[in-house]
């Protein structure tokens, strides 16, 4: 696998970041049972353009990975969405030029086949659906939509429909369905496209799933919100604040972690800064993150 301005080969398949935004949060705030000496004099591998300022805020990037194969054109999880009322100020309204910076990759809306979704949390579904005459319409009409039927079941529930989130289901997700564009995973993962497989990954939320491509013999993992700092790799006994169950998390963490290490995959994360991608090696009994 090689890299030329962040594009990425994996086999026949090329992968690039499309960035929406980054948002900057005190480590305290996200990591519940944070401790400064987690850092370990790490900084520099952790955020190698900004270490200094890590101690006092974790940069957290909301992107999609544009995945193309030699025969579809995928989107990896869809952000935050344009003009979007959310409970949290940090996701309310935004405007940014996602659109465009997919054009800039060489992809229009229209050219987008599958768009896949980790799981159904407010900054992986927002660009599902956008503003037009007066309704949220699909962003992308001509792609197949899938995402983990757990997800959809709990936002069908009453639990889900009383949950401060729930306006996101309810403007990115239903129109999809109701445009009969969508398709819906079973929790025990499968294969949607050739080399394409939805793993199980439970615990950041009820519906969490990773996506594995392999592609000539070589692997990478989009892994959703198993992780939302290299930090974790270091140290996997850290679930964020948004982590549903952080036990759970922490198991399914621990396998990725192992998986990655073990067959030399590139992991693909959902909000790591910096690139956002690299490896994941085993050192002194721990793990080692190395950006690509």
């Amino acid at each position: 696998m090689t890299r030329a301005a962040h594009i990425y080969r994996v086999g026949e398949v090329t992968v690039t970041r499309v960035t929406e935004t980054t948002i900057d949060i005190a480590p305290e705030r996200l990591f519940p049972e944070w401790r400064p000496e987690l850092l370990a004099g790490e900084e520099r591998r952790f955020a190698p353009s900004a270490p200094a300022a890590l101690r006092e805020r974790i940069p957290t990037s909301v992107h999609s990975w544009l995945v193309r194969t030699p025969n579809a054109t995928i989107l990896v999880d869809t952000g935050i969405g344009n003009g979007k009322s959310r409970p949290q100020a940090f996701f309310d309204h935004l405007d940014t030029p996602y659109l465009e910076r997919l054009a800039a990759a060489g992809v229009t809306p229209e050219q987008v086949d599958y768009v896949l979704i980790t799981h159904i949390h407010t900054d992986h579904v927002g660009w599902n659906t956008r503003w037009l005459d007066g309704r949220w319409v699909p962003s992308f009409p001509n792609a197949t939509y899938v995402f983990p039927r757990r997800g959809h079941d709990y936002f069908s529930s009453a639990e889900g429909r009383a949950r401060p989130n729930y306006g996101m289901y309810e403007d990115s997700i239903l129109p999809v369905i109701a445009a009969g564009q969508a398709r819906m995973i079973s929790p025990e993962g499968e294969e949607v496209l050739p080399g394409i497989r939805y793993l199980p990954t439970p615990g950041h939320s009820v519906d969490h799933m990773s996506i594995s491509l392999v592609s000539q013999g070589r692997e990478a993992l989009f892994a959703g919100d198993i992780m939302h700092s290299p930090i974790q790799v270091h140290a996997p006994s850290l679930s964020s604040m948004f982590c549903a169950d952080p036990l759970q998390a922490r198991h399914s963490r621990e396998r990725v972690l192992d998986h990655c290490a073990e067959h030399d995959v590139l992991y693909f994360s959902s909000h790591f800064a910096e690139t956002s991608a690299g490896r994941i090696a085993r050192v002194d009994g721990g793990y080692l993150w190395n950006f690509e």
